[in-house]
């Protein structure tokens, strides 16, 4: 995953962007994490526009483009 990838929330669903990422301290992997910054453009149940997530929560959304397939 990368900024700009289009992603679902694996648990919530929804449609966002990736806007930003960023490493931070976990005490999960008590060392340092990937975290993304997630632009939501089709949401059900989230008040802010804007959240965090660990790459674990969000998978990468189909690509609308069917000539450009999906970079892993």
């Amino acid at each position: 995953m990368k900024v700009g990838d289009l992603v679902k929330h694996k648990h919530l669903g929804g449609l966002g962007i990736i806007v930003n990422k960023k490493t931070v301290m976990s005490n999960i992997t008590m060392g340092l994490a990937t975290k993304f910054t997630v632009k939501w453009i089709v949401h059900t149940s989230y008040p802010r526009e804007c959240y965090d997530y660990f790459p674990a929560f969000l998978e990468l959304s189909e690509s609308a483009d069917k000539n450009c397939p999906l970079e892993t």
